[in-house]
């Protein structure tokens, strides 16, 4: 088997390699135990494959320039970051060399391996950030360029409280931040009275999936002002000076696991420079200059009748 040297260390027993038009490596799968010596400390590339939670992808990519672009770890390895040590089982990075992503598990979920025994394999870790001390099972951490957190995802069957320009929120899913720390996105866990510029809208996105929470159903600018949200059972009409009445509200349409359902198509409020746009969906409704007009809003119960509403979440 092949070995190929790195600026991170000899790589050898290599049993899968991919290289780039110019003869540069990459990506590849290995054999046997490697080490290489990363600013984050010394990582060692997965190379046993057999375990059921094992994801068959590369043990490692490079950029062009050699830099690493992803690791996938032999085990959990506590690693250096800007904001301490993080458990990590696979990390992505920058070009430049700074870790991008964190993520503290890897596993491959299957009918052998379900989200539920990943969750409890999961451990809480402690944040010191702008919207609180909080101490969290997380999915991942993704940092900006310069080390600064960029936003964290969590498990979606977890409630965390957190400190926000609206006051205390429940939130699910993530939440995003500024490069200075500021809060940036978070994701109601429950229809959430967001204060806003046309009136106080309850905040809730039915069509939410966990992913990951880099972008999240309420956003703000960073001086704390709402820049958007989600709405899944709030209508505003709108009226003109002329007594003209429009109407904005999220609908129900049959769901696309199973047309039996209903589901809410959820309406997108966004704020800026004075003037209101509403969206659903990528369809664009209508923008109002706020100051020319008058804004009702009537709240419902939320209505989610869909196959999904009643499963649990991990």
């Amino acid at each position: 088997m092949e070995q190929i040297n790195t600026k991170y260390g000899t790589l050898k027993e290599l049993n899968y390699v991919k290289y780039y038009e110019d003869g540069a490596m990459k990506e590849c799968t290995l054999d046997s135990l490697n080490k290489l010596k990363t600013p984050c400390g010394l990582l060692t590339p997965k190379y046993e494959y057999g375990e059921e939670r094992s994801k068959h992808i590369p043990s490692v990519a490079f950029y062009n320039n050699g830099n690493l672009k992803k690791i996938y770890l032999e085990e959990q390895t506590g690693i250096n970051t800007s904001i301490g040590i993080l458990p990590a089982e696979f990390i992505t990075f920058y070009e430049s060399g700074n870790i991008k992503r964190v993520f503290p598990l890897n596993g491959k979920i299957t009918g052998y391996w379900s989200e539920k025994d990943e969750y409890n394999l999961a451990k809480e870790i402690k944040f010191d950030v702008s919207i609180g001390k909080l101490e969290e099972k997380v999915i991942s951490v993704y940092f900006y360029e310069s080390g600064s957190i960029k936003s964290i995802t969590f498990w979606s069957k977890d409630d965390i409280k957190i400190s926000s320009p609206i006051g205390n929120v429940y939130v699910r899913i993530g939440v995003s931040f500024y490069e200075d720390g500021k809060l940036k996105s978070f994701e109601p866990l429950k229809p959430t009275a967001v204060p806003t510029e046309i009136g106080t809208i309850m905040a809730y996105n039915t069509q939410a999936i966990g992913i990951h929470g880099d972008s999240n159903s309420v956003k703000f600018f960073n001086n704390g002002g709402v820049e958007s949200l989600i709405t899944s059972t709030d209508s505003i009409e709108v009226i003109s000076k002329k007594g003209e009445k429009s109407l904005y509200e999220p609908l129900l349409r049959p769901s696309v696991i199973d047309e039996n359902f209903m589901e809410v198509v959820p309406l997108n409020i966004e704020f800026c420079g004075q003037k209101v746009k509403f969206t659903r969906g990528s369809k664009f409704l209508s923008e109002y200059a706020i100051d020319d007009y008058n804004f009702y809003i009537k709240s419902s119960p939320l209505r989610e009748n869909s196959p999904c509403s009643s499963c649990e979440g991990y």
